[in-house]
């Protein structure tokens, strides 16, 4: 407990610095981090540690940006909810149960609060379930609860258009304020009200899907999706949340989602990770032309390898 509260004063001290001072700030995190993580994760701290001693690497530039783009208090929330409670204390917990219970213990959980979705999407497999199938509150409620029991601190909502329940999730994130949630969403339904809402609470962090440019996006999304998709961006950009991106690729997207114009524009608009998912052939209207080529999947692989060292 003493020394859970020991990293905990570090870290915000450290958030602190690196607002301030980031040259100063990186050794004294990486020295907290050590300390703390032991001989726990080893080769993930050496590639850590090697990114952030070094002010041209994007790690770096990006910790730099999280910290002047995004709202001081947020930062604190999720640096103590992701990095203290799911990826250090939550793991030390359940690396102790695996062993006493002989079993896995998942680090992350993900479940679909509700199959209904505002979108009908090519390729999407939610439209064949209807809008019938929905999580209760208490429901969810217990599975959270049950998770953190085992140490588990992360939660990822699918669906569906989870955001359809988006009253029920922050009263899940107000109740469950030790944990992180993160959502993946077409992003259709985020207004200033929802804002004012993840800034209440802190700790929810949208995953939007964007499929590249206008045209590539409203192919899959329908017309107007893109124009309300950059609306949101910017409105979480405004108002200083975090927020990322999940791109699913297609034969007729792998271009534009793994261009540097694609990239940088995502950064300009405040965006600090991506996710990247194949498409797959699954749901109404599955279109087979969609897949991939074994060419464009090996670009694909390569571009995203260089993205992750460069961008």
């Amino acid at each position: 407990m003493v020394k859970e509260k020991i990293v905990s004063m570090g870290a915000k001290l450290a958030l602190k610095l690196v607002r301030k001072n980031p040259e100063k700030a990186v050794p004294f995190a990486l020295n907290v981090a050590d300390r703390f993580a032991g001989k726990t994760f080893p080769a993930q701290m050496k590639i850590i540690r090697q990114f952030l001693e070094d002010p041209e690497s994007n790690v770096y530039q990006m910790l730099a940006r999280f910290g002047e783009g995004i709202d001081e208090e947020v930062v604190n929330k999720l640096v103590k909810n992701f990095l203290e409670n799911a990826m250090l204390n939550g793991w030390h917990k359940q690396s102790e149960l695996r062993n006493s219970l002989n079993c896995n213990i998942p680090w992350a959980i993900l479940l679909d609060p509700t199959s209904a979705c505002n979108l009908h999407c090519k390729g999407c497999w939610a439209a064949d379930y209807g809008n019938k199938l929905n999580l209760t509150f208490d429901d969810i409620d217990s599975i959270i609860q049950q998770g953190k029991e085992l140490g588990v601190y992360m939660y990822i909502y699918t669906g569906g258009e989870p955001l359809v329940r988006k009253k029920d999730l922050i009263k899940l994130c107000e109740k469950h304020q030790d944990c992180i949630f993160l959502c993946f969403t077409n992003g259709t339904l985020i207004d200033q009200q929802f804002c004012d809402d993840l800034f209440r609470v802190k700790n929810f962090i949208p995953a939007i899907s964007l499929e590249g440019n206008e045209e590539t996006t409203d192919f899959r999304r329908g017309e107007g999706t893109y124009q309300k998709v950059i609306g949101a961006m910017k409105l979480l950009q405004k108002n200083k949340l975090p927020y990322g991106i999940s791109c699913c690729y297609t034969s007729e997207n792998c271009d534009a989602v793994t261009s540097d114009e694609f990239i940088d524009n995502l950064c300009d608009l405040g965006a600090v990770f991506v996710w990247y998912f194949h498409y797959m052939p699954v749901g109404s209207d599955a279109n087979m032309d969609l897949l991939l080529s074994p060419e464009q999947r090996k670009q694909v692989y390569e571009r995203v390898r260089k993205f992750r060292v460069t961008k």
